[in-house]
């Protein structure tokens, strides 16, 4: 297990009388607080959860308060006849015949067995809600990743607009002396216009790069849920990076990852799915019981009028003799629907091991190439001090003393750059095991 210490050394330049800086701590926190995207996952997560309950199942029971009432008034054509042998017929021909219904009562209901429905449901709801859970978790490290590769960019950029500004600074100092030197004969026009053509090309790449800082600062702003033209600098980043052997990468990716966890999740609910489907066959019995009253009147009929108040109970069962197939078919597609979630699970898995396999391939080769620049380092650290002092004693140009500053500045730059780059591989890293 290897630990390298990271420690990204930033030249902050003052910007006006303050210059809001940024910590990728704050960065992230604002971003998981504020970020649109992830407030709305937060939400679908609590309606999933709201949903985990017995009663959306049919595992409670109900109670109805149950009332209607009907008047009608018509017209009535009655014949009527006794069970004599060939009896007389009566008839009523009647305008205006008058009928009052009225029935209230409370109607209970309760499902006693269902074969085992209602439970798989239930672990339906729950399931579904661990899925929205692990989305809200797989968004959140995909935002926390996204944020720290944005603060990275600017973070090198800033990096760059510091080099370039010390480059400036150090061209109009040596323009400033070359200009002194002509005027006693020491320098010509020439070598004064080379100078300046690189200040001028020095002066491009900072514009460059700040108009790209710039517009990185606002995905990041948006990416945090902040105004978007808000302006910062952000802080150097302190990080100790530990490599763990693939081994144990592999291993933290089966346990934790939460893409793959949220696949195995999808293997389980696929399987409840089925099992549902298979006690389509299973019996139902339920239960009723409803208490009320009811009143009637007619004008024509015999029956007058009647009243009634009691308790009424009642069992229901149910059980499917045929379907037409349509079940076979369901268990079918819910057994395929298995297979699916084991395959789309196994390749997921094996793709986020070729991902960590090739990142931890990565931070090896920039950890090597880093104990290389850092040793170049001091070589062209002694080639400037060299050329500098070949420089006073008039041996050698600007040009060659610009050329080898420019080229210890470039190493620091890269050394620099290829820190944040281990620190950025070392966080994706993370991501794939799950310790993001």
């Amino acid at each position: 297990m290897k630990f390298v210490y990271i420690s990204f050394i930033l030249f902050i330049a003052v910007q006006g009388f303050c210059q809001t800086t940024l910590s990728l701590e704050q960065a992230i926190n604002q971003a998981i607080e504020q970020n649109p995207s992830i407030k709305i996952q937060r939400m679908e997560s609590q309606v999933a959860q709201s949903k985990v309950f017995k009663g959306n199942v049919g595992k409670l029971p109900s109670i109805d308060a149950t009332g209607n009432a009907s008047y009608m008034n018509n017209f009535a054509d009655v014949k009527l006849r006794t069970f004599q042998p060939d009896p007389e017929f009566i008839e009523v021909e009647e305008f205006g015949v008058e009928n009052w219904i009225v029935n209230l009562g409370v109607q209970a209901n309760y499902v006693l067995y269902d074969g085992g429905r209602s439970d798989y449901r239930l672990q339906l709801l729950q399931g579904l809600s661990k899925v929205e859970q692990v989305k809200q978790q797989v968004l959140i490290n995909e935002t926390v990743l996204a944020v720290t590769q944005l603060y990275l960019e600017i973070l090198k950029l800033q990096n760059q607009a510091a080099f370039l500004e010390e480059n400036i600074e150090n061209s109009q100092l040596r323009i400033q002396k070359m200009e002194d030197r002509k005027q006693f004969g020491q320098a010509n026009q020439l070598s004064i216009l080379q100078l300046q053509t690189a200040l001028n090309q020095d002066e491009a790449a900072l514009d460059d790069v700040r108009l790209v800082k710039s517009n990185l600062m606002k995905d990041l702003n948006f990416l945090s849920g902040t105004n978007l033209e808000k302006e910062f600098e952000v802080q150097a980043v302190e990080q100790e990076v530990m490599l763990s052997d693939i081994a144990t990468i592999y291993t933290a990716i089966s346990s934790n990852n939460p893409q793959l966890r949220l696949s195995k999740l999808g293997i389980e609910l696929a399987g409840t799915e089925l099992q549902l489907n298979q006690l389509d066959r299973q019996p139902s019995v339920a239960a009723s019981a409803n208490v009320g009253y009811n009143y009637q009147n007619n004008d024509v009929q015999q029956l007058a009028e009647i009243q009634t108040a009691g308790v009424m109970l009642g069992l229901n069962a149910r059980y499917n003799l045929f379907d037409g197939g349509v079940r076979k078919n369901r268990i079918q597609t819910a057994q395929m629907g298995v297979e699916i979630a084991n395959g789309k699970r196994q390749l997921l898995e094996d793709n986020l091991r070729n991902q960590a396999l090739k990142e931890h391939s990565s931070i090896k080769l920039l950890q090597a190439q880093l104990a290389r620049e850092e040793q170049n380092l001091q070589t062209f650290k002694a080639a400037y001090q060299k050329t500098e002092d070949l420089f006073s004693t008039g041996k050698t140009n600007n040009l060659a003393l610009r050329d080898a500053q420019l080229a210890r500045l470039n190493v620091r730059l890269r050394i620099e750059q290829l820190k944040i780059d281990i620190f950025m591989a070392s966080m994706r890293l993370k991501q794939l095991m799950g310790a993001l």
